[in-house]
């Protein structure tokens, strides 16, 4: 679930667990002082990017820290799987306020996120958006935690076009450095890690949006290849119609979604629509000049039967394929 795309060295671990590193025990160091609490109300998600593998969103996001009002960290958070470029990335504080549990800091953020998109199941894909906020300074001894008692939510108005919004969710998360960072780890450390929020929304693509307009070549490649078997001249333009459509379909496709998508439903289906058109062309030329000058009574059964046989043979395949 968790995305992180600036260093190609890092390794996101949402949930820790612990690792058996041998017989010896190994202590774990945990930062000391108080835990920075963490929370945050999304309103507005945007520029859903699938080609180059981003979003952005628009938050309100909110800390309350317990220890030294003069040590709070929170002026050094930042979105650690966010795309750094000019002013793309941005928190503004808005409000600050000293409670009697402590410090109460309230920040509007507004960036661009890397998301590595899992379009092999298009257009009946399930997505999560994950947002990961963390101290800039990776050797920092604070510790992160979630806010309480409703860390994650999201604006009611808020509404993604094509998309379906689900319940969110926080947890507290950490960045695995597969790295020391030029600095000696402490006693007791065999793996250096930065402490993380995780905001997670998951989002449900609504298909039957995107059937008619992205698949309208392979429904008319289908229809040519049916027109084909029941008009018995201009047979070839037909046929050469349905793979111009077919292959034009997957063109477009192409050029919207990564090449990752093609390895999943939209391949598959590519495969079938051209094989479809194999065997359409295949069987039209036995039945028609091979076959008949062997029986000509078995052909005339066979022709019938190859209409019902290709739509048949085609959904059943199609059917077998969506996820």
């Amino acid at each position: 679930m968790a995305q992180l795309g600036w260093s190609a060295k890092a390794d996101v671990d949402p949930r820790p667990t612990p690792i058996d590193w041998g017989s010896a025990p190994v202590e774990r160091v945990e930062p000391a002082g108080p835990p920075l609490r963490i929370g945050a109300y999304v309103t507005n998600i945007s520029d859903i990017d699938l080609l180059q593998d981003q979003f952005s969103v628009e938050m309100l996001l909110w800390t309350t820290w317990a220890g030294d009002p003069q040590a709070d960290p929170s002026d050094q958070l930042m979105i650690l799987n966010g795309i750094y470029d000019g002013d793309i990335q941005r928190f503004e504080r808005v409000s600050h306020e000293q409670t009697e549990a402590g410090s109460w800091t309230l920040y509007r953020v507004r960036s661009a996120v890397v998301k590595r998109w899992r379009l092999q199941r298009y257009p009946f894909d399930d997505q999560i958006l994950h947002i990961q906020i963390g101290l800039a300074d990776p050797l920092a001894s604070v510790n992160l935690d979630v806010a309480e008692p409703d860390p994650f939510a999201v604006s009611p108005g808020l509404v993604l076009p094509g998309w379906i919004l689900k319940q969110p969710g926080a947890y507290a998360s950490s960045i695995s450095l597969m790295s020391d960072l030029g600095r000696p780890l402490m006693d007791g450390e065999v793996l250096r890690r930065q402490p993380a929020v995780s905001l997670d929304l998951l989002i449900q693509r609504r298909s039957l949006l995107f059937v008619a307009p992205d698949f309208l070549g392979y429904m008319l490649a289908i229809g040519l290849c049916c027109m084909s078997l029941l008009i018995t001249h201009s047979r070839d333009d037909l046929i050469l119609a349905a793979v111009v459509s077919a292959g034009g379909n997957f063109v477009y496709i192409a050029g919207k979604l990564p090449v990752t998508a093609m390895a999943g439903f939209i391949g598959n289906l590519q495969l079938i629509i051209f094989l479809g058109i194999l065997y359409v062309v295949a069987a039209d030329e036995l039945i028609d000049s091979h076959l008949i000058v062997l029986n000509e009574r078995v052909s005339q059964v066979l022709r019938v039967l190859l209409l019902p046989s290709y739509v048949g043979i085609t959904l059943l395949a199609i059917f077998m394929i969506i996820p």
